[in-house]
């Protein structure tokens, strides 16, 4: 139990921009009031955040980095967001087939995200293989 004017130690929660996996666990999170126990850092791929969360993850838990990934107010790393959803429904002692906006998410989001993002990489190996 923390005392007055301590500030409580929440769990670290590394996500990158634009990660469907990523925004899958954010949104298990809000579906259930506990996002705020975690204190989330936002790794985006063109920015410095990307390299300094990435080395940050590396060199605090010898793995690299994956998102989304959280640091354990005891310093444990877990990573991949059906790893996660599992681990803190049971911790908040909730059934994630009632979340009715993960549902969505994993069954129409996720499938054309992931399209978007393999189109944009062969777009990217044609652009790279012509010049």
């Amino acid at each position: 139990k923390q005392q007055k004017g301590e500030k409580m130690i929440k769990n670290k929660l590394f996500v990158k921009g634009g990660c469907p996996f990523s925004y899958k666990f954010i949104i298990f999170l809000n579906e259930i009031n506990k996002l705020e126990d975690f204190d989330i850092n936002v790794a985006h791929a063109d920015e410095p955040s990307y390299e300094e969360i990435t080395m940050y993850i590396l060199e605090k838990s010898g793995q690299k980095a994956s998102f989304p990934t959280v640091e354990t107010d005891d310093g444990i790393f877990l990573v991949g967001s059906d790893e996660l959803i599992l681990h803190y429904s049971e911790i908040y002692k909730t059934n994630r087939d009632n979340i009715k906006m993960l549902n969505y998410w994993e069954k129409n989001m996720m499938p054309r995200m992931r399209n978007v993002i393999k189109q944009l990489r062969e777009a990217n190996e044609r652009i790279e293989s012509l010049s």
